[in-house]
């Protein structure tokens, strides 16, 4: 096809890495333009095996979204991939049996869609997608160097059957995966605070969590409706938390990820020594998986990473785990392939139309990077009090609350694409982003104190048994709203029960920790929550008695919120 940025290029667009983003950002150019001329270079030939090929097979409600709206793989994802049956966490047992571990999830599958990936399966299917788009995809080749240039065209080497190529390119955008040509070729690299590991592998056949628990125990059993393998259940340990995630072919993955700093990563780096961790610390996996064959054993140090740039004006971009990976702990991996694909499409239509500026680069690079950076932190600020069942199930209801009302909205209805549109939803979650801080700190602190609590749970259905929560989440839900300002009506309503929940989980806190304290702020019935803190002597310098905002009584939502905890 004719080059729309002329003729001093091969291609318009050049993605190295034709793995999960790659290939998805081809698709996304073929289904909602510009008109580029595109070339994928891949490393890997088909076929691709099924089942045990590239770890990222939970997808969570927005990375869904992405693939089945945008694009357009609806049906073939409800054919061919398993429904995902939500996030699914057990916390440490009272008793050490299964059935006595606290439990946070769903009774059934959730509203908005999501899915369980078999990546070899779906990484074929949208090879052949692009193999019959517009775009040229060449398989088996070994991308040696991009050569950057501003003034352009950029250049990029490859090797292909032992012949060295050059192609000249407007755009190149680096997908090549944990090799991150472009990041490291400009040191780009940005160190996180926290080293998180893993190790995983992958078994044929059924290894679920209702093997774990005998079928006598059918309270257990039937207070969830839909199949618990489904989800991608997460077994919670100090420091660690270990994934059961099904695969479309009857298979499923096993992996471990954890705090270097708690769990060193020789304790469990071949697969040798992950049974025997897990025979320490989750001693039931261990007991299940020599009945299925092993498929293959893998391992990440330092899995989650960030940047200093993911994007450039000078007609480059980063996207996949080429440009960060948060903690895989939400499974938001999806989420940000879609960010930084969305802008990247933005990024060729701006420049086509030659209204690409500097200040919107720096805008993408802002968002998609604060973004990725906030989710890793919230997520490894908790790794030392996983396992403790209360607190976590708090802070995942607060992470809900957060997610589902401030972030997914931006995806689902394109608001991330316009800095002015973006500007204007920012201000009004700006509450809701600082009280985030303050109750993240409040979960450490609260921790840190070592209090038994007063309290626990059996079972939290965070959907529908939690009806506020539901009602935002499906309220926001595609397709797009065209009016923005109604948008704008709905976040202010979220950001208020944001408020309300904040108020809730410091009032409980305080009673497991500072019960002396929680006749008092009871009377005062409207607090600060940006000053939350259990710090009892900086409650007046910090202004916790002095609220912005007007009272709102949440006695209902407090009700909702607190019914599934019960006395000790």
């Amino acid at each position: 096809m004719k080059n729309m940025f002329g003729s001093d290029v091969d291609y318009d667009v050049v993605i190295c890495g034709g793995g999960l983003a790659g290939l998805c950002l081809a698709r996304h150019l073929e289904l909602h333009g510009p008109n580029v001329s595109t070339l994928v270079l891949e490393r890997t030939k088909r076929p691709l095996p099924d089942g045990a090929f590239k770890v990222g097979e939970s997808t969570i409600e927005a990375g869904a979204f992405y693939y089945w709206a945008t694009l357009q793989l609806r049906e073939y994802l409800e054919t061919e991939h398993l429904e995902k049956n939500g996030l699914r966490y057990f916390y440490e047992s009272p008793t050490g049996r299964f059935e006595d571990r606290p439990e946070f999830g769903v009774r059934k599958f959730l509203p908005a869609k999501s899915y369980q990936l078999d990546r070899g399966k779906f990484e074929t299917h949208l090879r052949e997608l692009v193999g019959r788009s517009r775009a040229t995809l060449e398989e088996g080749v070994n991308i040696k160097e991009i050569d950057l240039n501003p003034q352009g065209p950029h250049t990029v080497s490859y090797d292909a059957a032992g012949v060295t190529r050059q192609v000249r390119t407007r755009w190149v955008v680096d997908a090549t995966g944990r090799r991150r040509l472009i990041q490291n070729k400009l040191k780009l690299g940005k160190p996180q605070n926290r080293v998180v590991n893993s190790a995983w592998f992958r078994v044929a056949g059924k290894l679920s969590v209702l093997d774990f628990v005998g079928k006598e125990h059918r309270e257990w059993h039937d207070r969830v409706q839909d199949d618990r393998w489904q989800s991608t259940n997460h077994l919670m340990g100090p420091g660690y938390w270990v994934w059961l995630i099904p695969l479309s072919g009857g298979n499923t993955s096993v992996g471990i990820v954890a705090a270097d700093a708690i769990h060193p990563f020789l304790e469990y780096n071949t697969f040798e020594k992950a049974m025997q961790w897990l025979r320490r610390h989750e001693p039931l996996v261990a007991e299940h998986v020599p009945k299925y064959p092993l498929m293959d054993f893998l391992v990440l140090r330092n899995y989650s990473y960030t940047s200093n740039q993911v994007f450039s004006s000078d007609r480059w971009a980063c996207v996949g785990e080429a440009a960060a990976f948060a903690d895989p702990y939400y499974s938001v991996g999806s989420n940000m392939i879609a960010f930084a694909n969305g802008f990247t499409r933005q990024f060729l239509e701006l420049d086509l139309s030659g209204k690409l500026t500097e200040d919107y680069v720096a805008y993408a690079n802002r968002y998609f990077l604060t973004t990725n950076d906030a989710l890793t932190d919230t997520i490894h600020r908790a790794y030392p009090f996983l396992n403790n069942g209360v607190i976590m199930s708090l802070k995942t209801l607060w992470d809900y609350y957060v997610g589902w009302t401030t972030t997914d909205p931006q995806l689902y209805h394109e608001i991330y694409l316009d800095p002015e549109q973006s500007r204007a939803y920012s201000a009004l979650i700006s509450l809701a982003i600082i009280t985030q801080a303050r109750v993240i700190r409040l979960f450490e602190d609260w921790a840190a104190l070592g209090v038994r609590s007063k309290f626990t749970f059996n079972f939290v259905d965070y959907v529908d048994g939690q009806p506020t929560l539901k009602s935002l989440h499906t309220r926001v839900l595609p397709p797009k709203m065209k009016d923005f300002r109604a948008i704008l009506d709905y976040v202010r309503e979220a950001v208020n029960r944001v408020e309300e929940v904040a108020h809730i989980i410091f009032l409980f806190a305080v009673e497991n920790v500072l019960p002396q304290h929680r006749q008092m702020l009871e009377e005062k019935k409207w607090i600060n929550v940006r000053a939350i803190s259990l710090s009892p002597e900086n409650w007046e310098r910090d202004g916790l008695f002095a609220p912005s905002s007007k009272p709102r009584d949440f006695a209902a939502l407090q009700s909702e919120i607190l019914a599934h905890f019960r006395l000790l």
